[in-house]
C-alpha cells in the first residue's frame, strides 16, 4: 500500500460519523436473556412438579362418577375400541364391569398386551395391561363383574387395586358365586421335546384365605380358559385331564387338602364345556362332543361342537332333546344355565381363511386360544332348537371376550350410549404440557420481533 493511499484512507475514516449505540441496548439484551432463562426454568419447574405429583398420585384410584346412567346394569348392546387417551383401571376404577375384551383393535405396537373394560351401569371404558393375557382365557371376569383375574393378579374393579387375598397360580375358573377360584400351579415341568405337565390344580377360598382342595396332576399340562368348573355351591370340581373329566369333592380333601377324583368321565375327543359346565342341580355336567360338518359356514373350518349332559352319579349320558350344533366354531365356553334346557355360552367365530387343526394337550401354545378367530358371539343354546340364538357379537378387531356371567344368564341388557374414557392419563397431560411449551416459545419470539419492527414511533437518526 502506498503512502498516498494510506493518508486517503485515514482522512476518509476521520470523516465517518461515530456509530451511536441506542440507549439501553445492553440492558434490554440482558433483560431478554434473563427473561428467557426464567421462562425455561419455570417450565422445567412445572414439568418436575407435574411428574412428582403424578408419581405420588398415580397409585391412588380416582373415585367413580356420582351416579350411574342406567338404573339397571346390563350387558351393552355394542362395544367400541378405547382410544389411547383412555384411563387405566388402576388410575380410575370403572366399577362393576360387564365385559372384558381384547384383540387387534385394542392392542397396538406400543401396547401389545392391552385389554379394555366396560362398566355394567354405564359406557365407562378403561384399559389394563394383560402382561400378556387373552380375555376369556388367561384373563377372566368374575360372575358378578367385580373382579378381573389376570395372570397372578386379582383386581378389584371398584377400587382399581390388586386384592391381597388371591391364589398363587394362573386362572382356570371362578365359582358361580365368585368366592372360590380354581387355579393351576404355574411351576410347569418341561419334558423334551415338547411335553409340559402341571403339578397340581387347587381350589382357593377367598373367605378363608387358603386352599380347600388340591388335585394332583403331574402327567399333563392344564391350559387356562375352559378346563375347569365348580358346582354352584363350590363343593365339586370338574377338571379336564387330557381326554377325561375328573370329578372331585372338596369334602373328600384330607388334612393336606389333597383329594382323589371320585369319578372319571371319558370324553372321546371332546372337551369340558367351560366354567359353567355344572347344572344347577349339581348332579350332572355338560361336555362337548367334537365332529366334522359338511355344510359348514366356513368351508375351511369343518369343526362342529355338540353339547351333551353326563350324570355325575354314574357317568351315563342324560336323555332329552338335543341342543343345537355349533358348526364352524373355534371354541365354546359355557357361562351357565337359565334352566335345565337352556344354556348361555361364548363361542369363537373363525375367519374365512382359518383352518381347523387337531388339538394337542401337551404344548403351551394350544389349544386354549384358537388361531384364526375373528369374532366372539354370546349365544343361547336351547334343547330342540335347530340353531343357537345369537345375543351379541363383537365388532371387527375385537376377538377376545369375557363377560359377567350373572348378567348373561339373567339376560340383562342395556342400550349403549355415549362412550367416555375417564380423566386424561398422566402421560397425556405431560405430553400436552411439553407441546404447549415448545409451541409457545417460538410464537412469543415472533410476537416480540413483530412488535420490535413496528416500534412505538420513528427511530431517531444520527448525524450523517
Amino acid at each position: 500500500m502506498t503512502v498516498r493511499l494510506s493518508e486517503a484512507l485515514r482522512r476518509l475514516a476521520a470523516d465517518v460519523p461515530p456509530a451511536r449505540v441506542p440507549d439501553g441496548l445492553f440492558d434490554a439484551a440482558r433483560t431478554r436473556h434473563r427473561r428467557r432463562r426464567a421462562v425455561v426454568a419455570g417450565a422445567l419447574a412445572v414439568l418436575v412438579l407435574l411428574l412428582g405429583t403424578g408419581y405420588a398420585l398415580h397409585p391412588v384410584a380416582l373415585p367413580l362418577p356420582a351416579g350411574p346412567r342406567h338404573e339397571t346394569p346390563g350387558l351393552p348392546t355394542r362395544l367400541v375400541d378405547p382410544p389411547l387417551r383412555t384411563a387405566s383401571v388402576g388410575y380410575s376404577a370403572p366399577g362393576v364391569a360387564a365385559m372384558l375384551f381384547g384383540g387387534p383393535a385394542v392392542r397396538t405396537n406400543w401396547f401389545e398386551t392391552r385389554m379394555g373394560v366396560v362398566a355394567a351401569d354405564d359406557d365407562r371404558y378403561r384399559v389394563l395391561d394383560g402382561d400378556p393375557a387373552v380375555a376369556g382365557f388367561e384373563a377372566s371376569l368374575s360372575p358378578d363383574g367385580r373382579y378381573v383375574w389376570v395372570g397372578d393378579s386379582l383386581l378389584d374393579l371398584t377400587s382399581g387395586k390388586t386384592t391381597p387375598n388371591r391364589p398363587d397360580g394362573y386362572p382356570l375358573a371362578f365359582a358361580p358365586n365368585g368366592k372360590r377360584l380354581v387355579y393351576a400351579d404355574d411351576d410347569t415341568t418341561f419334558t423334551s421335546p415338547n411335553t409340559y405337565s402341571t403339578p397340581y390344580v387347587g381350589v382357593y377360598d377367598r373367605d378363608r384365605g387358603t386352599d380347600v382342595l388340591r388335585v394332583r396332576v403331574g402327567t399333563t399340562w392344564i391350559p387356562p380358559g375352559r378346563t375347569a368348573a365348580l358346582s354352584s355351591d363350590g363343593g365339586d370340581l370338574a377338571l379336564q385331564i387330557r381326554d377325561e373329566v375328573w370329578l372331585t369333592r372338596v369334602g373328600d380333601a384330607g388334612a393336606d387338602r389333597v383329594a382323589e377324583p371320585y369319578r372319571k368321565l371319558p370324553l372321546a375327543g371332546g372337551r369340558l364345556a367351560g366354567a359353567g359346565s355344572w347344572l344347577p342341580d349339581g348332579r350332572s355336567v355338560a361336555v362337548l362332543g367334537r365332529s366334522t360338518c359338511t355344510d359348514c359356514p366356513v368351508p375351511s373350518y369343518r369343526r362342529t361342537w355338540t353339547l351333551a349332559l353326563r350324570s355325575t352319579v354314574d357317568g351315563a349320558p342324560l336323555a332329552g332333546a338335543a341342543f343345537p350344533p355349533l358348526r364352524s366354531r373355534s371354541f365354546v365356553q359355557l357361562l351357565g344355565w337359565r334352566s335345565a334346557d337352556e344354556a348361555v355360552a361364548l363361542v369363537g367365530v373363525p375367519g374365512p381363511a382359518a383352518v381347523d387343526l387337531p388339538e394337542n394337550h401337551d404344548i403351551a401354545w394350544g389349544p386354549y386360544h384358537e388361531v384364526g378367530t375373528e369374532a366372539v358371539e354370546l349365544v343361547a343354546l336351547r334343547r330342540g332348537a335347530t340353531a343357537p340364538e345369537v345375543l351379541f357379537r363383537t365388532p371387527e378387531g375385537i376377538t377376545d371376550l369375557s363377560v359377567a356371567a350373572d348378567l348373561a344368564i339373567s339376560g340383562a341388557v342395556r342400550e349403549s350410549g355415549r362412550a367416555h374414557y375417564g380423566p386424561p392419563p398422566f402421560w397425556a397431560l405431560v405430553v400436552g404440557f411439553v407441546l404447549a411449551v415448545l409451541v409457545a416459545r417460538p410464537v412469543l419470539s415472533l410476537l416480540r420481533r413483530w412488535r420490535g419492527l413496528r416500534g412505538p414511533g420513528p427511530r431517531p437518526r444520527g448525524p450523517r
